[in-house]
């Protein structure tokens, strides 16, 4: 067994779309890592990458050099983007549909 210890955690979550309000966020402060998992796109076409603070906090959107931070969705595994990993609680809001169920994994 490898010295180092890593701590996995995952939780399906349903994100909301164009609502940061209301989609739900994750904690990620404390990890070095992540991705999303995402089975059925429902039509969903982007991930709008937001942060807060706290878990009731409005999370804003994330922006990396001006531009806000995006992932193209398709069924599939999706790393969470680096612009991410300095905030403790991230809310992944899509864009195309009303909702799309996504398991998330965080490696510490």
């Amino acid at each position: 067994m490898s010295q180092i210890e890593r701590f996995f955690s995952g939780a399906v979550i349903t994100a909301g779309s164009s609502a940061a309000t209301t989609t739900p966020r994750f904690p990620f402060g404390r990890y070095a890592g992540g991705g999303v998992l995402i089975g059925a796109t429902n039509g969903a076409t982007q991930i709008n990458w937001h942060a807060s603070n706290g878990p009731e906090d409005t999370p804003l959107v994330i922006r990396a050099d001006g531009s806000a931070v995006t992932t193209a969705v398709t069924n599939g595994a999706h790393p969470i983007p680096d612009a991410c990993f300095g905030f403790p609680y991230i809310a992944p809001v899509i864009v195309g549909a009303t909702t799309c169920a996504m398991t998330v994994s965080v490696k510490g």
